[in-house]
């Protein structure tokens, strides 16, 4: 690798260092190419012990030269969402925090709680901690804004019940043109955006006005919607400016881990908390760290501060305000307070997030010890900090699948479940057992990124004929892995090779953690079995109607709700669904009277 630094120029731009493979497995970027990539192949002593690791793995790089610094910095971010680099720093939420979504792209927007990734085409708010305080915020804000929270906008006969009781303009129904309803629009995303005391200047104004016009149940109306905003908005011990708008950013660190803390501030208010833990990093300077996490966390959020509140300024410091301030379209401010309000919301910040990862490190000395514990109950020369467990679930021998759980640390990592459609429906849970090991190690060994790393122990839902299926594949696979099974009722743990099974206290942790492991891969089993035959039986039954497509399909299924409902529908119910005239009712109805519909 270092023979091709000759061809690497002094110009700005990004570059990706690849394993054996040809994976990235690093992206990053620099004002002068050279000068930096010359960076990573000093002496061994001289490097960070994370970025030796990493140039240890690395085989190759390749480059992109840019126009310039900002330039790099966009394709920077735009090349770690696609390559997801082990070494470079991710985010993972602490847990999936709700957000208030506006679906802007629409020609009506509609506003709902959501939880999960930002696709890209909405405006997202929060997260916010507390989700029932959330819940109760919607509907009063909807009572303000009057903004439609349904998903259909197929234009009934009637509005719904909510444009009856004042909450909703009823786009649905034509109510109200695009124009106006895109005012509410703005005027709430302004809210959110933290214009809350502007906002409500406004409307106490226009209710002054409508009094003094005796237009008394319209200031009676906007009376209502002001105390309604008022009431929205967590309430904290200090005191900032009505007209805040900042985030407050604070880093902790424990011995293998490190977490961001972020306080949202809106109008004075703290509105959410968001706790995020920092992975794959090389970079050990909390400069840099601050530096990477600004970008990789705002790259993709809507709702931007005025100010960042933070104990050091990241490295590049102008170049990301420059980033900042074009995503926004106005200034943003990078502090680090001295004194004052500001500091000591900083230091609230920071208190909490060194609290929570000294809850994490209790939490992690906790769960290792389990492990611990577990390995010499097991007799296993390692600790198995990364577990699988698979379960079969069919009806009957139909429909059959297969679940794959892993827990990581003693705790579910629900990113790395894994579903299997067994190819061939038969009451075989050893045939569907052996077919699943032998898809999920036969795509790990193609080097398949979507099968995450080997565990350290398979446990198997079962007794000693599902254990000795799958030795047997493992076996045919070249594996090396412990496997155990976990019998239900009385909850013996079996091992392989003649070991004697083992049966622990019912209230022993271990046996313990091994249910909730086992439970959870049943849980998850059953969960899509049962969601394959609803899909199977409504597509086969409807699909077979020769005048039904997938318009008339789903026009069905929303109006009733099942294709078993439509089996029971009468001919007048049948003409109420768009698209349905009296032959094509007539059609549904002589075909579900018909004997062979009975059995599908």
């Amino acid at each position: 690798m270092k023979n091709k630094l000759k061809n690497v120029p002094l110009k700005p731009g990004v570059y990706l260092f690849k394993d054996a493979l040809g994976q990235v497995i690093y992206v990053g970027k620099a004002k002068l190419l050279r000068r930096r990539m010359h960076s990573y192949f000093q002496a061994d002593e001289k490097l960070l012990p994370k970025v030796r690791a990493m140039i240890d793995k690395a085989e190759d790089f390749d480059f992109i030269v840019t126009a310039g610094e900002m330039e790099a910095l966009l394709l920077e971010n735009n090349l770690i969402k696609a390559y997801q680099p082990k070494y470079n720093i991710m985010l993972r939420d602490d847990k999936t925090y709700p957000h208030l979504k506006i679906s802007v792209k629409e020609k009506f927007p509609r506003v709902s709680i959501v939880r999960g990734e930002n696709d890209g085409k909405s405006s997202y708010f929060g997260p916010y901690a507390d989700v029932g305080a959330l819940r109760e915020a919607l509907p009063l804000l909807c009572g303000v804004f009057k903004l439609r929270t349904c998903k259909n906008m197929q234009r009934p006969s009637r509005a719904c019940l909510n444009h009856d009781i004042g909450k909703c303009m009823a786009p649905c129904s034509g109510k109200v043109n695009e124009k106006d309803y895109r005012v509410a629009v703005n005027e709430l995303i302004n809210f959110l955006s933290g214009s809350k005391n502007e906002i409500i200047r406004a409307k106490e104004t226009a209710m002054k006005s409508a009094a003094e016009d005796l237009e008394f149940e319209k200031a009676a109306r906007l009376r209502n919607e002001v105390e309604c905003l008022q009431k929205i908005g967590i309430k904290q011990q200090i005191t900032l400016q009505n007209d805040s708008c900042i985030d407050v950013i604070a880093f902790a660190q424990g011995k293998t881990t490190r977490l961001a803390l972020l306080f949202k501030i809106r109008g004075g208010d703290i509105v959410a908390k968001d706790t995020i833990w920092l992975t794959g990093l090389i970079l050990e300077e909390n400069a840099e760290i601050a530096g990477s996490f600004i970008k990789r966390y705002y790259d993709d959020k809507d709702d931007l501060p005025k100010e960042i509140l933070i104990k050091e300024l990241p490295t590049e410091g102008l170049l990301l305000k420059e980033w900042l301030n074009r995503k926004t379209g106005r200034k943003v401010e990078l502090t680090i307070p001295q004194r004052g309000e500001k500091k000591k919301l900083l230091d609230l910040v920071q208190d909490n997030a060194d609290l929570l990862i000294e809850e994490f490190l209790k939490d992690s000395n906790r769960n290792e010890q389990l492990l611990i514990t577990l390995s010499k109950v097991l007799e296993l020369e390692i600790i198995p900090k990364r577990m699988e467990c698979y379960d079969i679930s069919h009806l009957g021998g139909q429909d059959t699948v297969a679940s794959m759980v892993v827990f990581q640390d003693a705790k579910s990592d629900r990113k790395a479940y894994r579903r299997f459609k067994i190819a061939e429906d038969k009451n075989d849970d050893f045939a569907a057992l052996a077919e699943t090991l032998r898809r999920r190690f036969e795509e790990m060994k193609k080097g398949n990124q979507a099968f995450l790393p080997e565990p350290d122990l398979i446990v198997i839902d079962g007794g000693l004929g599902q254990l000795r299926t799958v030795v047997k594949e493992l076996e045919k696979l070249e594996v090396d892995i412990p496997v155990i099974s976990l019998a239900k009722k009385e909850e013996i743990i079996y091992r392989p090779g003649g070991q004697l099974p083992v049966k622990l206290p019912r209230k022993d942790e271990s046996l313990r953690l091994l249910q909730r492991l086992r439970d959870e891969a049943h849980r998850f089993a059953i969960t899509y079995n049962r969601k394959r035959r609803e899909q199977k039986t409504r597509v086969s039954i409807l699909d077979r109607i020769p005048s039904i497509g997938a318009k008339r399909k789903q026009a069905l299924l929303k109006y009733f709700g099942s294709a078993a409902k439509v089996r029971t529908a009468k001919i007048e119910e049948l003409l109420q669904v768009k698209g349905i005239t009296r032959p094509v009712a007539e059609e549904i109805i002589d075909f579900f009277r018909s004997p062979g519909s009975k059995t599908s």
